[in-house]
Protein backbone atom coordinates (compact mmCIF):
# COMPACT_ATOMS: atom_id res chain seq x y z
CA UNK A 1 0.00 0.00 0.00
CA UNK A 2 1.03 3.59 -0.58
CA UNK A 3 0.43 6.74 1.46
CA UNK A 4 -2.92 8.34 0.66
CA UNK A 5 -2.98 10.92 3.44
CA UNK A 6 0.16 12.22 5.13
CA UNK A 7 0.73 14.79 7.86
CA UNK A 8 4.25 16.19 8.27
CA UNK A 9 5.23 18.22 11.31
CA UNK A 10 1.81 19.79 11.90
CA UNK A 11 1.91 22.51 14.56
CA UNK A 12 -1.01 24.51 15.94
CA UNK A 13 -1.47 26.66 19.03
CA UNK A 14 -4.38 28.57 20.50
CA UNK A 15 -2.95 31.35 22.61
CA UNK A 16 -0.89 29.59 25.27
CA UNK A 17 -2.28 26.13 24.42
CA UNK A 18 -0.05 24.03 22.16
CA UNK A 19 -2.65 21.80 20.53
CA UNK A 20 -0.33 20.21 17.91
CA UNK A 21 3.44 20.00 18.26
CA UNK A 22 5.39 18.76 15.22
CA UNK A 23 2.88 15.95 14.66
CA UNK A 24 3.40 13.49 11.81
CA UNK A 25 1.67 10.31 10.62
CA UNK A 26 0.62 8.45 7.48
CA UNK A 27 -2.64 6.81 6.42
CA UNK A 28 -2.06 4.10 3.85
CA UNK A 29 -4.47 3.76 0.95
CA UNK A 30 -7.05 1.05 1.57
CA UNK A 31 -6.50 0.95 5.34
CA UNK A 32 -8.59 1.66 8.41
CA UNK A 33 -6.33 3.69 10.69
CA UNK A 34 -7.11 4.72 14.25
CA UNK A 35 -6.04 7.92 16.01
CA UNK A 36 -6.28 7.67 19.78
CA UNK A 37 -4.96 9.48 22.84
CA UNK A 38 -6.00 10.94 26.18
CA UNK A 39 -8.42 13.85 26.29
CA UNK A 40 -6.73 17.05 25.12
CA UNK A 41 -4.06 15.24 23.12
CA UNK A 42 -4.98 17.10 19.91
CA UNK A 43 -7.00 14.57 17.93
CA UNK A 44 -9.90 16.83 16.97
CA UNK A 45 -7.51 19.69 16.24
CA UNK A 46 -5.66 17.37 13.87
CA UNK A 47 -8.91 16.57 12.06
CA UNK A 48 -9.66 20.28 11.80
CA UNK A 49 -6.21 21.04 10.36
CA UNK A 50 -6.47 18.20 7.82
CA UNK A 51 -9.90 19.35 6.62
CA UNK A 52 -9.18 23.09 6.61
CA UNK A 53 -11.36 24.12 9.57
CA UNK A 54 -8.20 25.30 11.36
CA UNK A 55 -5.04 26.70 9.78
CA UNK A 56 -1.78 24.99 10.72
CA UNK A 57 0.92 27.28 12.10
CA UNK A 58 3.57 25.05 10.54
CA UNK A 59 3.90 21.70 8.80
CA UNK A 60 2.04 20.23 5.85
CA UNK A 61 -0.84 17.96 4.89
CA UNK A 62 -0.58 15.91 1.70
CA UNK A 63 -3.18 13.92 -0.22
CA UNK A 64 -1.49 11.33 -2.44
CA UNK A 65 1.68 13.42 -2.37
CA UNK A 66 0.01 16.73 -3.21
CA UNK A 67 0.03 19.52 -0.61
CA UNK A 68 -3.43 20.59 0.58
CA UNK A 69 -2.28 22.48 3.67
CA UNK A 70 -4.58 25.30 4.83
CA UNK A 71 -6.88 25.12 1.84
CA UNK A 72 -10.57 25.91 2.32
CA UNK A 73 -12.78 23.10 3.68
CA UNK A 74 -14.87 23.01 0.52
CA UNK A 75 -11.78 22.65 -1.64
CA UNK A 76 -10.40 19.84 0.53
CA UNK A 77 -13.76 18.07 0.40
CA UNK A 78 -13.81 18.32 -3.39
CA UNK A 79 -10.36 16.68 -3.51
CA UNK A 80 -11.74 13.58 -1.82
CA UNK A 81 -11.57 14.01 1.97
CA UNK A 82 -14.85 13.62 3.83
CA UNK A 83 -15.42 13.85 7.57
CA UNK A 84 -17.94 13.48 10.33
CA UNK A 85 -17.93 15.48 13.56
CA UNK A 86 -17.77 14.64 17.24
CA UNK A 87 -21.17 16.27 17.67
CA UNK A 88 -23.38 15.29 14.74
CA UNK A 89 -24.12 17.97 12.15
CA UNK A 90 -27.44 17.15 10.52
CA UNK A 91 -30.29 19.51 9.62
CA UNK A 92 -33.06 18.62 12.07
CA UNK A 93 -35.89 20.23 10.10
CA UNK A 94 -34.96 18.58 6.81
CA UNK A 95 -35.83 15.04 5.81
CA UNK A 96 -33.09 12.44 5.57
CA UNK A 97 -33.22 12.68 1.79
CA UNK A 98 -32.89 16.47 1.94
CA UNK A 99 -29.95 16.15 4.33
CA UNK A 100 -28.09 14.05 1.79
CA UNK A 101 -28.92 16.40 -1.08
CA UNK A 102 -28.01 19.63 0.73
CA UNK A 103 -24.32 19.15 -0.13
CA UNK A 104 -24.85 19.23 -3.87
CA UNK A 105 -24.63 23.04 -4.05
CA UNK A 106 -20.85 22.86 -3.68
CA UNK A 107 -20.44 20.10 -6.26
CA UNK A 108 -19.64 20.83 -9.93
CA UNK A 109 -22.79 20.67 -12.02
CA UNK A 110 -21.35 17.84 -14.10
CA UNK A 111 -21.40 15.52 -11.07
CA UNK A 112 -24.55 16.68 -9.24
CA UNK A 113 -26.91 14.25 -10.95
CA UNK A 114 -24.42 11.41 -10.56
CA UNK A 115 -23.80 11.97 -6.85
CA UNK A 116 -27.11 13.35 -5.62
CA UNK A 117 -29.82 11.67 -7.66
CA UNK A 118 -32.77 10.45 -5.61
CA UNK A 119 -31.95 6.85 -6.49
CA UNK A 120 -28.38 7.12 -5.24
CA UNK A 121 -29.39 8.93 -2.05
CA UNK A 122 -31.94 6.20 -1.34
CA UNK A 123 -29.23 3.63 -1.97
CA UNK A 124 -26.97 5.32 0.59
CA UNK A 125 -29.77 5.54 3.14
CA UNK A 126 -30.47 1.87 2.55
CA UNK A 127 -26.79 1.11 3.11
CA UNK A 128 -26.96 2.67 6.59
CA UNK A 129 -30.32 1.02 7.29
CA UNK A 130 -32.51 4.13 7.10
CA UNK A 131 -34.13 4.01 3.66
CA UNK A 132 -37.57 3.50 5.18
CA UNK A 133 -37.19 6.88 6.93
CA UNK A 134 -36.07 8.84 3.86
CA UNK A 135 -39.01 11.28 4.11
CA UNK A 136 -38.81 11.66 7.90
CA UNK A 137 -37.33 14.76 9.53
CA UNK A 138 -33.85 14.16 10.91
CA UNK A 139 -34.88 15.78 14.18
CA UNK A 140 -36.99 12.74 15.05
CA UNK A 141 -34.02 10.35 14.93
CA UNK A 142 -32.01 8.97 17.82
CA UNK A 143 -28.46 10.22 18.26
CA UNK A 144 -27.06 6.98 16.82
CA UNK A 145 -29.33 7.22 13.78
CA UNK A 146 -28.15 10.79 13.21
CA UNK A 147 -24.59 9.50 13.11
CA UNK A 148 -25.63 7.05 10.40
CA UNK A 149 -27.25 9.89 8.43
CA UNK A 150 -24.07 11.94 8.76
CA UNK A 151 -22.07 8.99 7.43
CA UNK A 152 -24.43 8.75 4.46
CA UNK A 153 -24.04 12.50 3.87
CA UNK A 154 -20.26 12.07 3.71
CA UNK A 155 -20.55 9.08 1.38
CA UNK A 156 -22.69 11.16 -0.99
CA UNK A 157 -19.55 13.22 -1.66
CA UNK A 158 -17.83 10.10 -3.05
CA UNK A 159 -14.72 10.55 -0.84
CA UNK A 160 -11.44 8.67 -1.16
CA UNK A 161 -10.70 8.94 2.54
CA UNK A 162 -13.18 9.46 5.39
CA UNK A 163 -12.28 10.96 8.77
CA UNK A 164 -14.63 9.74 11.50
CA UNK A 165 -14.66 11.70 14.76
CA UNK A 166 -16.07 9.51 17.59
CA UNK A 167 -18.36 7.32 15.43
CA UNK A 168 -19.20 5.09 18.43
CA UNK A 169 -19.56 7.87 20.99
CA UNK A 170 -22.84 8.13 22.86
CA UNK A 171 -24.75 5.38 21.02
CA UNK A 172 -26.05 1.95 21.97
CA UNK A 173 -24.06 -1.26 21.37
CA UNK A 174 -26.35 -2.45 18.57
CA UNK A 175 -25.73 0.70 16.52
CA UNK A 176 -22.00 0.57 17.33
CA UNK A 177 -21.92 -2.89 15.75
CA UNK A 178 -23.89 -1.63 12.75
CA UNK A 179 -21.55 1.32 12.21
CA UNK A 180 -18.53 -0.98 12.43
CA UNK A 181 -20.02 -3.31 9.84
CA UNK A 182 -20.70 -0.42 7.47
CA UNK A 183 -17.14 0.87 7.84
CA UNK A 184 -15.68 -2.56 7.06
CA UNK A 185 -17.94 -2.95 4.02
CA UNK A 186 -16.95 0.47 2.68
CA UNK A 187 -13.31 -0.37 3.26
CA UNK A 188 -13.71 -3.56 1.23
CA UNK A 189 -15.07 -1.33 -1.55
CA UNK A 190 -11.91 0.77 -1.46
CA UNK A 191 -12.66 3.61 0.96
CA UNK A 192 -9.82 4.55 3.34
CA UNK A 193 -10.63 5.59 6.92
CA UNK A 194 -9.00 7.54 9.74
CA UNK A 195 -10.95 7.08 12.98
CA UNK A 196 -10.73 9.09 16.20
CA UNK A 197 -12.39 7.09 18.96
CA UNK A 198 -12.41 6.70 22.76
CA UNK A 199 -14.12 3.29 22.68
CA UNK A 200 -11.01 1.11 22.75
CA UNK A 201 -12.85 -2.15 22.11
CA UNK A 202 -14.34 -0.63 18.97
CA UNK A 203 -11.17 0.94 17.59
CA UNK A 204 -8.89 -2.00 18.41
CA UNK A 205 -11.28 -4.43 16.72
CA UNK A 206 -11.77 -2.23 13.66
CA UNK A 207 -8.40 -0.74 12.72
CA UNK A 208 -5.40 -2.15 10.84
CA UNK A 209 -3.02 0.32 12.45
CA UNK A 210 -3.36 2.70 15.40
CA UNK A 211 -1.53 6.01 15.92
CA UNK A 212 -1.33 7.35 19.48
CA UNK A 213 -1.16 11.05 20.32
CA UNK A 214 -0.16 12.76 23.54
CA UNK A 215 0.26 16.51 24.08
CA UNK A 216 -0.12 17.26 20.40
CA UNK A 217 2.31 14.77 18.91
CA UNK A 218 2.50 11.08 17.98
CA UNK A 219 4.21 8.92 20.60
CA UNK A 220 3.58 5.42 19.16
CA UNK A 221 1.98 3.52 16.32
CA UNK A 222 1.52 -0.05 15.17
CA UNK A 223 -0.99 -2.87 15.00
CA UNK A 224 -3.72 -2.71 17.68
CA UNK A 225 -2.33 -5.39 20.00
CA UNK A 226 1.16 -3.93 19.71
CA UNK A 227 -0.12 -0.49 20.67
CA UNK A 228 -2.26 -1.80 23.51
CA UNK A 229 0.81 -3.22 25.27
CA UNK A 230 3.22 -0.35 24.51
CA UNK A 231 4.54 1.12 27.81
CA UNK A 232 4.58 4.64 26.33
CA UNK A 233 0.90 4.35 25.53
CA UNK A 234 0.00 3.01 28.95
CA UNK A 235 1.93 5.87 30.54
CA UNK A 236 0.07 8.37 28.38
CA UNK A 237 -3.19 7.00 29.79
CA UNK A 238 -2.04 7.82 33.34
CA UNK A 239 -0.42 4.45 33.85
CA UNK A 240 -3.72 2.61 33.62
CA UNK A 241 -5.65 0.57 31.11
CA UNK A 242 -6.49 2.05 27.77
CA UNK A 243 -10.10 1.07 28.42
CA UNK A 244 -10.35 3.61 31.24
CA UNK A 245 -10.52 6.38 28.65
CA UNK A 246 -13.83 5.18 27.22
CA UNK A 247 -15.94 7.10 29.72
CA UNK A 248 -13.97 10.34 29.41
CA UNK A 249 -15.51 11.65 26.21
CA UNK A 250 -14.75 15.35 26.59
CA UNK A 251 -14.92 17.74 23.67
CA UNK A 252 -11.51 19.12 22.67
CA UNK A 253 -13.21 21.93 20.78
CA UNK A 254 -14.28 23.42 24.11
CA UNK A 255 -10.66 23.53 25.27
CA UNK A 256 -9.59 25.25 22.07
CA UNK A 257 -12.40 27.82 22.37
CA UNK A 258 -11.44 28.60 25.93
CA UNK A 259 -7.83 29.23 24.87
CA UNK A 260 -8.78 31.74 22.19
Amino acid sequence: MSALLEVRGATKSFGGLQALDDCSFVVEEGSIAGLIGPNGSGKTTMFNVITGYERADAGSVLLQGNAITNQAPGRICSLGIGRTFQLTRVFSRLTLMENLQVGRAGVPRARRQELYSEARCLELLDFVGLAAMARVSAGTLSYGQRKLVELAMVLAQDPRVVLLDEPAGGINPLLITQIGERIRELNRRGVTFLVVEHNMEFVMGLCDVVWVMERGTVIAHGEPEQVRSDPRVLDAYLGGSLDEDEDENENEDEQEEAAR
